[in-house]
């Protein structure tokens, strides 16, 4: 998937985040599979969302080479070490879902609505006609961002919850717009 994505000049950019430090969102290269995988082993367990990620090594490897092999990627970098990461998996009917997590240090710092902004725009790019976000239900944090950019809750039990932001809809776009403005 990252020939597709590189033909669509995505570039990297970096911003400062609430504490002062720099941080680079960018598209995942092959480079930065053994980053990715020693984040995920440094993931506090109580940030795990539906059983994700999981939390041996050996998981930890299949799930991201499922994530790079099937969808779209996108990191978040401090100082050389990967810190947060959005994935875009097609579903086959148009849609992508997403999946999004940052260390328990850096949250908070305005790292995940970057992240957020960059996810966006690439399945706008894509093509995709819009973003599902499925979380558990007692998961605000999730809940809060997503909402911030405009995703409306389509279905929730007690497992989980299920958060949807069409692509194609005008107020949609005039809410990124007015989100990338600020």
């Amino acid at each position: 998937m990252t020939s597709l994505i590189s033909q669509r000049n995505l570039n990297p950019y970096e911003f400062t985040d609430k504490l002062g430090e720099k941080i680079v969102i960018r598209l995942y290269d092959h480079h930065d599979r053994d980053k990715l995988i020693e984040m995920y082993e440094r993931f506090d367990p109580d940030d795990r969302c539906l059983g994700l990620p999981p939390i041996t090594k050996e998981c930890i490897k299949r799930w991201v080479d499922y994530l790079i092999e099937n969808g779209y990627n996108v990191v978040a970098e401090h100082n050389g070490r990967i810190v947060g990461h959005v994935a875009l998996v097609p579903l086959g009917n148009g849609d992508a879902e997403l999946d999004i997590f940052v260390l328990r240090q850096y949250q908070n710092r305005g790292i995940g609505s970057e992240l957020m902004r960059y996810a966006i725009e690439l399945g706008r790019r894509l093509g995709f006609r819009g973003i599902l976000a499925v979380t558990e239900p007692s998961n605000l944090r999730a809940k809060n961002l997503f909402k911030k950019f405009g995703f409306k809750t389509v279905s929730s039990d007690f497992d989980e919850c299920h958060m949807y932001l069409s692509l194609t809809s005008p107020s949609s776009r005039t809410k990124l717009q007015a989100l990338s403005t600020s």
